[in-house]
């Protein structure tokens, strides 16, 4: 099948490409891999999207908190990154002075010949947008499915619009957007239902009930949560998750950290404490909120 690109962002290399740092370079995404070009768009390393452990953004704050509680429990070599893969090495930089410029990093895991791999780019100024993000992330998780055609049986790959062995037109996908794939409408489906199912409980918004569930609170201590988040500007949020790995202790003893994210922020983060009252709200080592005070408002 031809390749098919969906993103073509200039970048600037951290490590893990044999460049010098701050060198330009070229992300690509396509319907088969990630690719890091050069400036003249030779390819410099071509990923397989199955070979993609994780895929993240990071603050070097939050980069060295990692390697510290790595270190204090003993482990070397990786950090769970938000329950869902491995941030592997860190960026070897960072580990030889102590740093809190603001910088954000896309932190990339991958398998090579079964060995682990890490490629890191700057991810500043906003030249990885959300829709970027999201449609790397439908890719990764698509490209792990086993997907067989429907009329040979034949295994496929997701971005497939035929079937390569016998020629067949796969089912309609043309309702996705960033990536073509043959579970588009399994996959919208699921999302609405999600979407109708966080609207519904008892006359809540939504953002109510998503932090109900995840920090597993009564209603009126949803609602206080809520209106703090409301009072830095976080009208709405489209998920919420726990990061006990990384951010739990981290604002004293008993503390517990959450990752928010809006329509157009990613990797808001939120700290209650042991009564799950708001210690503070964080985004790029800024705080917004703490010890009752607004300090920052999002735009």
């Amino acid at each position: 099948m031809k390749e098919k690109v969906f993103y073509s962002l200039n970048v600037n290399h951290y490590e893990g490409l044999g460049l010098k740092q701050g060198a330009n370079c070229i992300l690509k995404l396509t319907n088969y891999e990630l690719q890091l070009c050069d400036i003249k768009r030779r390819p410099l390393k071509q990923i397989s999207l199955k070979d993609i452990v994780n895929v993240g953004i990071l603050s070097d704050k939050e980069l060295i908190e990692k390697d510290k509680s790595v270190i204090a429990r003993g482990i070397v070599g990786n950090v769970l990154f938000g329950g869902a893969g491995l941030i592997l090495g860190g960026l070897s930089g960072l580990q030889k002075k102590q740093v809190n410029q603001n910088i954000d990093y896309l932190v990339i895991n991958y398998k090579e010949n079964g060995e682990d791999k890490v490629i890191n780019v700057y991810a500043n100024e906003g030249i990885l947008h959300n829709g970027f993000m999201k449609g790397l992330n439908n890719a990764i998780d698509m490209s792990k499915d086993n997907l067989k055609c429907s009329y040979c049986n034949k295994e496929i790959n997701f971005a497939d619009n035929k079937c390569p062995h016998c020629g067949k037109k796969l089912k309609d996908n043309k309702g996705l957007k960033v990536i073509i794939g043959v579970i588009v409408g399994v996959f919208v489906f699921i999302f609405l239902m999600v979407a109708i199912a966080s609207n519904v409980g008892g006359g809540n918004s939504k953002e109510v009930n998503i932090i109900k569930r995840i920090v597993s609170v009564e209603t009126d201590k949803a609602n206080n949560i809520n209106d703090i988040l409301k009072s830095v500007g976080i009208n709405e949020f489209d998920s919420m998750k726990s990061d006990s790995e990384s951010l739990d202790g981290f604002e004293g003893v008993g503390s517990k950290g959450y990752r928010i994210k809006t329509n157009s922020t990613d990797n808001i983060i939120l700290y209650l404490d042991s009564e799950n009252n708001v210690i503070c709200i964080r985004y790029a080592d800024k705080d917004y909120y703490r010890n009752g005070q607004v300090l920052n408002k999002f735009e």
